[in-house]
């Protein structure tokens, strides 16, 4: 089983705060569930703040269990898995408009004295800064 994400555990501890009872939490193919009872009786604001904690699931719902008691839940899908790149390359070019020209600036205020130094005006670091904001835009 996966770890919980922050996602759910807040949206447990909201359904906490607005219901006065431990939320159970369980998890479905897809999807991690979030149930609390509902108190009785059912104040204008609990009310409110319930379907604000609800707003924040996937999917919401209310039913009425077997055993009589009135419960809200909601979902939150798993995380998508991330791909992850199994390659060790350094990369040829830019990938993002910029890329190259920051790529330039860098190697440039690395390698000037006067850039290194931070008492003199480089206007090739200023020509270069300017060129990479221009790229970026």
């Amino acid at each position: 089983m996966p770890s919980v994400p922050p996602r759910v555990v807040a949206l447990a501890g909201m359904f906490a705060a607005a219901t006065g009872s431990e939320p159970l939490v369980f998890e479905t193919p897809g999807a991690f569930r979030v149930e609390a009872p509902l108190p009785s009786p059912l104040s204008g604001a609990i009310h409110s703040t319930i379907l604000m904690t609800l707003a924040h699931g996937d999917r919401f719902g209310h039913e009425l269990g077997a055993d009589g008691v009135a419960r809200v839940w909601a979902e939150i899908d798993h995380p998508a898995p991330r791909r992850r790149s199994t390659e060790m390359t350094e990369p040829t070019g830019g990938t993002a408009p910029g890329d190259a020209e920051y790529r330039t600036l860098i190697t440039h205020t690395s390698e000037c004295n006067a850039c290194r130094s931070d008492r003199v005006e480089c206007e090739i670091a200023d020509r270069l800064s300017r060129a990479w904001r221009a790229a970026r835009q």
